[in-house]
C-alpha cells in the first residue's frame, strides 16, 4: 500500500509538473517564433506577449494563469478580435527576446495597437484578473480604433435625427468625407455607407447591423474577416454610444422585433448582404516589485538548489 500511495504521488507530481509546463500549447494563447512573429503579431490587434524561459521557476508559475486569460479572451467576442495573447520562448528563440530588451523572464510586454515595434513593459499583476483588468483598460482607452473625428458626431446627430432630418446629415457626412485622407479614408467610407443603409431600411438599420456583426465577431472567421467586422463595430457603436449610455442611466425593456419573425429569412439575407464587407478596401487582418519575479539565465544557474527546494522536485 505505502508503495502503491508513493506511486500515486508520483504521477500527481508528473502530471502537476506538466501542467506547469510554459512550452506547451495553451487555449486562447499564441505560440511565436522568428517564422510567424510578423505574420501573427502585425499591429492590427494589440498585444500582450510573454518571454519566457522553460527552466524558470515564475514562468511555470505563470502557466495557469495565462491559461485562464488566453480562455477568457477567446471566449470574449470584444476582445479576441482585437487582442492577441501570445508567448515566447525566448531561451530558444534569443533574438526575439534581444529585440526587445528582455533581460528576465518573464517579462511581459504590452504592444498597442498599430504599434508592433513599440512595447510598453507590463509591470502589474500577475493573475488572470490582474491581466483582463489591464486590457480592458488599454483597450478602453482606444476609443480611437477605425473611428474618424470628424464623422463621429455626425454619426451620433444621424442616429438621434428624425428620419425626414437625416438626409441633410448625410449630406454633411458626404462633405465631411471628401476632406478625409490616408489611413482614414476608408472608415470614413464606412460612417457614409452606414447612414445611407439606415435611410433605405428604416430607423433600427443601426442597431440591428450593430447586434447582427456582435454575432458574426462570435463565429470563426479569417483574420481579415474579423478585422474587417471589428473595425464595423467599432464605427457602429460611435453611432449609438450616447442612446446606450441614456439607457443605462435609465434602464428600459428590449424592443420587440418588428420584423415578420422569420429570423432563419432574416439571417440568410445577412449574410448575402456582408458579401459587401469586402469591398470597403480594408486591409487584412502593475505592482511594485514585479521585476523581483523576473530570473535571468544566471539566477537559474546560480539558485538552481534552491529552485528546486521551491518546487519540491526531490520525489520527481
Amino acid at each position: 500500500m505505502k508503495l502503491l500511495a508513493l506511486a500515486l504521488l508520483g504521477c500527481l507530481a508528473l502530471a502537476s509538473a506538466a501542467g506547469d509546463d510554459p512550452t506547451v500549447s495553451l487555449p486562447g494563447v499564441t505560440d511565436l517564433t522568428p517564422t510567424n512573429f510578423a505574420s501573427e503579431h502585425s499591429g492590427k490587434r494589440a498585444a500582450l506577449i510573454e518571454f519566457y524561459a522553460p527552466w524558470c521557476g515564475h514562468c511555470k508559475r505563470l502557466v495557469p494563469e495565462y491559461t485562464k486569460l488566453g480562455e477568457k479572451i477567446a471566449s470574449d467576442p470584444k476582445l479576441k478580435n482585437r487582442v492577441l495573447i501570445a508567448k515566447v520562448d525566448a531561451d530558444a528563440h534569443r533574438e526575439l527576446g534581444e529585440k526587445f530588451g528582455v533581460r528576465g523572464f518573464p517579462t511581459l510586454k504590452w504592444f498597442p495597437r498599430g504599434k508592433a515595434d513599440e512595447p510598453e513593459d507590463y509591470t502589474g499583476g500577475r493573475s488572470a484578473d490582474d491581466f483582463l483588468k489591464f486590457i480592458n483598460e488599454k483597450i478602453a482607452a482606444d476609443a480611437g480604433f477605425a473611428r474618424v473625428d470628424s464623422l463621429v458626431p455626425l454619426a451620433a446627430k444621424f442616429h438621434r435625427a428624425a428620419a425626414d432630418a437625416r438626409a441633410a446629415i448625410v449630406t454633411a457626412a458626404e462633405a465631411a468625407v471628401e476632406k478625409v485622407s490616408g489611413d482614414d479614408k476608408d472608415n470614413a467610407a464606412l460612417y457614409l455607407r452606414f447612414m445611407r443603409k439606415a435611410l433605405e431600411k428604416g430607423e433600427a438599420y443601426i442597431e440591428a447591423e450593430l447586434a447582427r456583426l456582435n454575432k458574426m465577431s462570435e463565429k470563426a472567421m479569417s483574420a481579415a474577416k474579423l478585422d474587417e467586422v471589428s473595425r464595423k463595430i467599432s464605427v457602429l457603436t460611435s453611432f449609438v454610444e450616447e442612446a446606450v449610455a441614456e439607457k443605462e442611466a435609465s434602464p428600459a425593456p428590449p424592443a420587440e422585433d418588428e420584423d415578420d419573425g422569420d429570423d432563419e429569412d432574416e439571417e440568410e439575407a445577412a449574410a448575402g448582404e456582408d458579401d459587401e464587407v469586402y469591398d470597403d478596401g480594408l486591409d487584412d487582418n502593475e505592482g511594485a516589485g514585479e521585476e523581483e519575479e523576473e530570473e535571468t539565465e544566471e539566477d537559474h544557474a546560480a539558485g538552481a538548489a534552491e529552485e528546486d527546494d521551491d518546487y519540491d522536485d526531490s520525489e520527481l
